[in-house]
């Protein structure tokens, strides 16, 4: 596959947004409980990885900032707001197909 018909395929998959994820941090930030543990734990390699960031997510009282910012910015590594990769994946297909 060329450059081109991959990045169709891509954009097709992952429809670009029309915002650009922010520059600086956004105030509720400040209050996730991964501040304070390694930024490497939220980008597990595993399973196992990706249970025990869920498991400092599922406490934190920004999760669902988090969520719909990864969301938002179609950010693809790492565990945000509790979920991994795949399940945003899931989430915006889904809302895609609602809005249909």
């Amino acid at each position: 596959m060329n450059q081109t018909a991959t990045a169709q395929t891509q954009n097709r998959l992952h429809p670009p947004t029309n915002q650009a994820p922010p520059e600086t941090t956004q105030p509720w930030m400040a209050d996730g409980l991964c501040r304070d543990h390694a930024p490497g734990m939220f980008f597990p390699s595993d399973g196992v990885g990706v249970d025990k960031a869920r498991r400092i997510c599922g406490e934190c009282p920004v999760k669902e900032e988090c969520r719909e910012y990864a969301l938002t910015y179609r950010i693809e590594h790492g565990v945000w707001g509790g979920t991994s990769e795949r399940e945003r994946r899931r989430i915006l297909r889904d809302r895609r197909l609602a809005a249909t």
